[in-house]
Formats: C-alpha cells, structure tokens, sequence
C-alpha cells in the first residue's frame, strides 16, 4: 500500500506536461488562425489598392492614345483652344510620369513593362498627333463619324504589361516575379515586326483622302 501511494505523485508531471503541451498548441494555433487571417485581409487591401493603380496607370496610356483624336476633333485654331489642348496633353504626361514612379517602386517588372508600353505607344502618337494639328478642325457632323484614323502597334506591350500586373497581384506575386521577368524577356524576344493590315492602310487612305473622291481616283 506505502508502495503503490508513492507512485501517484510520479505520474502528476505527465499529466501536467500533456495539458500544458495542450494549452500550448491550442495557444498556437488560436494565434496561427488570426495571423492567417491578417495576412488575408492586408493582402486584399493590397491587392485592392493596387488594382486601382493598375487600372489607373493602364486609363493613362488610353488617355494618352485619344490625344491625336482630341486635337483632330478641336473646336477651332485658335490661340485659346491651342493652350486649352496644350494642357491637357500636359496633363497626361505628368501622369504617365507619375504612374512610371509608382509602378517602379511598387515592382520593377510591373513598372518596365508599363514603361515599354508607353514606348511603343509614343512612337505612333507623336507622328498622329503632328498629323492631327497639320489637318483643319473636324467642321461638319458628317466628318465625325470617319476622317479621324490613328492606329497604335502596341498590342503585345499591353497583353505583357497586363501578364506583369496579373502575377503582381497574386497571394505570391512577389515571388513570382524573376520567373515573371524569364517569362517576359521570351515574350519580347518572340514578339513579331508589325506591319499595317492592308484593310488598315486601305482605311487610312480613304479617311485621308479628298471628300468625294472616287475609289480609282
């Protein structure tokens, strides 16, 4: 009996290691479960945030595209509506800079993709916008509808700059982003001269040519 009432008190310390061993994963994982769900939540605010930037950025360049329009489409030659014009293209170019900045410092891929759209859009724009201010203002409503035509050779640069963004906002974007840059450089390297479609430059000649002309003329 003496025997068997010393051994009670030796099995009290793996009762007592069980139970702490149990209040401590359950501590653990109470704490796991809240980091996990703040680590979900901050990820969506990021996402959401940058979403926005991206979508922003991406109105810019769109924004910037529509300028040889805006001065085709002018409502006179004048000096007021000259620096009314000068503005707004102004405008857009503070804000490409602007989204170049942020993009860059957010993720260089993203920021390098969006910078090579914006290149390959402005070497179309600068020749439709000297081409829009060296034709008269639209002066008739018939005229809106077609002696405006301005095509951009930037396709590819947007579908790798929309890739960039996708993987951007991924849970592991950030990880993902050298095989990102791998995946980018191969799309450049692939991506084929581009040449105006004939249905194009047939459009271009018709809407650039004298009313009334006909097709033989």
């Amino acid at each position: 009996m003496v025997a068997q009432r010393g051994e009670a008190p030796a099995r009290a310390p793996a009762t007592m290691d069980a139970a702490s061993t149990a209040t401590l994963l359950a501590a653990f994982t109470t704490a796991l479960v809240a980091l996990t769900g703040y680590w979900i939540n901050q990820h969506a605010k990021r996402r959401e945030q940058k979403s926005r930037m991206y979508a922003e950025a991406l109105q810019v360049i769109h924004s910037y595209e529509d300028l040889p329009y805006l001065i085709r489409c002018r409502p006179a030659s004048d000096p007021e509506t000259r620096a009314a014009l000068a503005q707004q293209i102004s405008d857009v170019f503070t804000k490409i800079n602007l989204h170049q900045n942020l993009l860059l410092m957010d993720s260089h891929v993203v920021g390098q993709a969006y910078s090579d759209l914006f290149q390959q859009t402005r070497r179309h724009a600068g020749p439709h916008r000297l081409e829009a201010w060296n034709t008269p203002p639209v002066a008739t409503d018939p005229e809106m509808s077609g002696r405006a035509y301005f095509p951009y050779d930037n396709q590819p640069e947007q579908e790798i700059c929309l890739l960039a963004m996708r993987r951007e906002l991924t849970a592991w974007g950030w990880l993902l982003r050298p095989h990102t840059h791998r995946r980018i450089r191969n799309l450049r390297r692939q991506r084929t001269p581009w040449s105006e479609p004939d249905f194009m430059r047939e459009t271009r000649a018709r809407l650039l040519s004298p009313r009334g002309a006909g097709p033989n003329e």
